[in-house]
C-alpha cells in the first residue's frame, strides 16, 4: 500500500505501482508555502510502460459545495459551461489557460493547472460524446494523458512526468481580476532571478521597466516591430475589466506619440500623445490593444 512522508509544510503520498493492473507508481506532493495564500499540488507518474490500449489518467479534485457555479478561463474570456456551450458541441472536456473557479455562497475556489490544460467537470470526459451535459458535482478532473485521438497523436505515453496544480480561495467582495487572473498569471510566470559573479558594470543596481496601471493586463509585445516599423507595444486585458489603462514606459524611451494599429499592423485612428512617458487609452475586457511608438 501507499504511505506518506512529511517534511515541514510538505507531505508526499507515495503509491507503488501494480504492473498486473497496468498501474504505474506515482507520488502526490502537497505543499503549503510559508506565508502564501495557496496550496501547491504536484502529481508525478513514474516509469509508466507503453500501452496502446485505450487509456487515460486524471488528477481528481473533489470539493465540498452545495450549488457550484463554474467559470472557465479561455483565451477570449471566461466561459460558463452551464450556459455558454451550444447543444451538440463538446460538453465533456475543455482546455483552459489560467484555470477555473468554483463559486458558492459568497466565495469560491480557484484551480490553476500549470502543466496540463485539458480538464473535465463532474466526471472524466474521455470517450464521451454528450450532446447536452451540465456539470452538477464540484469535481475537477485534470487530464494527465489519453490516447482517445490516435490519428496524428501519440498511441502510447511511457515514461516519467509531473503535473502541477495551484489552489486558492477568494471572496465575492474581492476585485474580479484578483479572484483568478492575477494569481494564475503569477503562478504561470513566476519571478526569476539570475546570480552573477565578477565586477559590476555601469548599469544601475535598480531600474523600473514598463508598467501598467491595473493588474490583470498582459504586455505581450514591447520591442522592435517585426514589420520594421519602429517599436511595437501590445497589451491584452485578461481580467474581464473595462476602463482606461495607463502604460508607463521605462526611462530612456524617446517616443512622443503612439499610433494605434490592429493585429495586422494597419493604422487605426489618430496617434495619441505621450505625457511624461505615459500612454492612457480605453481598454475593453479581454481585448488587445496595439501601438507603434514614434
Amino acid at each position: 500500500g501507499g504511505y506518506v512522508k512529511r517534511q515541514g509544510y510538505t507531505a508526499t503520498l507515495i503509491m507503488p505501482g501494480n504492473p498486473a493492473k497496468r498501474l504505474p507508481a506515482s507520488e502526490l506532493r502537497i505543499s503549503l508555502p510559508t506565508g502564501q495564500p495557496f496550496i501547491d499540488l504536484e502529481l508525478t507518474i513514474k516509469d509508466k510502460a507503453r500501452d496502446n490500449w485505450p487509456e487515460a489518467d486524471w488528477l481528481r479534485l473533489p470539493f465540498k459545495t452545495e450549488n457550484p457555479q463554474f467559470s472557465i478561463a479561455r483565451a477570449l474570456g471566461e466561459m460558463n459551461p452551464a450556459a455558454d456551450i451550444l447543444p451538440g458541441a463538446n460538453q465533456d472536456m475543455y482546455t483552459t489557460g489560467n484555470g477555473l473557479t468554483i463559486a458558492d455562497h459568497g466565495g469560491g475556489l480557484a484551480i490553476c493547472p500549470l502543466d496540463h490544460p485539458l480538464i473535465s467537470l463532474d466526471r472524466p470526459g474521455c470517450w464521451r460524446f454528450s450532446r447536452d451535459f451540465t456539470p452538477k458535482k464540484s469535481e475537477v478532473f485534470v487530464n494527465l494523458y489519453n490516447n482517445q485521438w490516435n490519428t496524428n497523436f501519440r498511441y502510447w505515453f511511457p515514461g516519467t512526468w509531473s503535473s502541477r496544480v495551484r489552489l486558492w480561495t477568494f471572496s465575492d467582495a474581492a476585485p474580479k481580476a484578483s479572484r483568478l487572473t492575477v494569481p494564475a498569471l503569477e503562478a504561470r510566470n513566476p519571478l526569476q532571478v539570475i546570480m552573477a559573479k565578477g565586477a559590476g558594470g555601469t548599469w544601475p543596481e535598480e531600474k523600473s521597466g514598463i508598467a501598467v496601471s491595473r493588474p490583470g493586463v498582459l504586455v505581450t509585445a514591447f520591442g522592435p516591430d517585426p514589420d520594421g516599423n519602429s517599436v511595437l507595444l501590445r497589451v491584452w486585458e485578461q481580467g474581464g475589466v473595462s476602463g482606461d489603462l495607463t502604460v508607463t514606459l521605462p526611462e530612456g524611451v524617446k517616443a512622443t506619440k503612439a499610433q494605434p494599429v490592429n493585429l495586422r499592423g494597419e493604422k487605426v485612428g489618430e496617434a495619441l500623445v505621450l505625457q511624461a512617458r505615459k500612454l492612457t487609452f480605453p481598454l475593453k475586457a479581454y481585448a488587445p490593444a496595439s501601438f507603434l511608438l514614434e
